[in-house]
């Protein structure tokens, strides 16, 4: 889990310096194929769980720890380390967000100063007149 924290941090820093697209491209499969392994360390434990007789989630693992003592120091560590991660996590989709939006209005920008309207409808589909769309004229 440690090393998730980092590329959350590894992210914030790309982010912060510009987001650069190779950049990001890097730390995102970073990131999933490290969420990937997590995801199998949890089911994992949570099947654990399950043979000791708990829920496999929260709440059970809550319990695991409070009829187990030995577990709680792991399991205080783990919520800790998700919770900071839950947290930069969020903090970095904000970030993507904004930068979405500034590169949402700089399209539309270079669009009116194009004289080009919305290429695309609501479903993402081409409009009609739009540069490059059908206009299904037939020969012969």
């Amino acid at each position: 889990m440690g090393e998730f924290l980092q590329i959350l941090q590894d992210e914030a820093k790309v982010l912060e310096e510009g987001a650069t697209e190779q950049a990001l491209t890097n730390t995102t499969a970073r990131k999933n194929a490290t969420a990937d392994q997590l995801m199998e360390v949890a089911q994992v434990r949570n099947s654990m769980l399950q043979s000791m007789g708990f829920a496999s989630n929260g709440p059970g693992l809550a319990e695991a720890a409070q009829q187990h003592p030995s577990l709680a120091d792991a399991r205080q560590a783990l919520v800790n380390v998700t919770e900071q991660a839950r947290s930069l996590n969020e903090a970095n989709g904000r970030i993507i967000e904004v930068f979405l939006e500034h590169n949402q209005r700089a399209l539309d920008t270079l669009r009116r100063v194009a004289g080009v309207g919305d290429m695309y409808d609501a479903s993402g589909r081409k409009r009609p007149g739009a540069p490059g769309a059908s206009r299904n004229i037939k020969a012969g």
